[in-house]
C-alpha cells in the first residue's frame, strides 16, 4: 500500500471503535450512576428498619464488570486512534487486547451477571471477533508505523 494511503475499511473500523467506545463510556458512566443510586436506596431502606434481601449479583462483581466494560470503551477509543494513524501498537496490539476482554466480558455477562442473550450480547460477541480477524490478516499489512 502506498505511504499515507489509509483503507477505506481500516477507517470505518475506526469510526465504528469511536462511535462504540463512546458509547460504552457513557454506559459506564450510566452503569456507576445506578450502581450508587441502588446502594444509597438499599441503605436508606436499612436505616429505617426495613430488611433488604436480592436475588442478583453482589455489588463487587457488577463493579468488575462495569470496570471491564470502562476498560473495554478506553481500549475501543485507543485502538481506533491507532487505526486513523495505522500504528501498529495502538491499532493491532489494542484492538486485539480490547476483543479478547471484550470478549471475556460479555461471557462474565452471560455467566455471572445473567444479562440474558439479547442484541447487546450478540454485538459484544460479533464485533471482537470480527476486529480480532480485520486487525490480524486484513489490515495486518497496513498498520505499520
Amino acid at each position: 500500500m502506498a505511504e499515507g494511503k489509509r483503507p477505506g475499511g481500516l477507517t470505518a473500523l475506526a469510526v465504528l471503535n469511536f462511535v462504540f467506545g463512546g458509547l460504552g463510556a457513557l454506559g459506564t458512566l450510566a452503569a456507576f450512576a445506578l450502581i450508587g443510586l441502588a446502594k444509597s436506596a438499599v441503605d436508606s431502606a436499612e436505616s429505617a428498619g426495613a430488611t433488604v434481601t436480592s436475588s442478583g449479583p453482589g455489588v463487587g462483581i457488577l463493579y468488575v464488570y462495569v470496570l471491564l466494560s470502562a476498560v473495554s470503551a478506553f481500549l475501543l477509543i485507543v485502538s481506533g486512534v491507532g487505526y486513523i494513524k495505522q500504528k501498529r501498537f495502538l491499532g493491532r496490539t489494542m484492538g486485539t487486547a480490547y476483543a479478547l476482554l471484550s470478549l471475556g466480558s460479555t461471557v462474565v455477562g452471560l455467566a455471572l451477571v445473567h444479562s440474558g442473550f439479547g442484541i447487546g450480547t450478540i454485538i459484544g460477541l460479533i464485533y471482537p471477533v470480527l476486529t480480532l480477524i480485520l486487525v490480524n490478516t486484513t489490515f495486518k499489512d497496513d498498520l505499520v508505523n
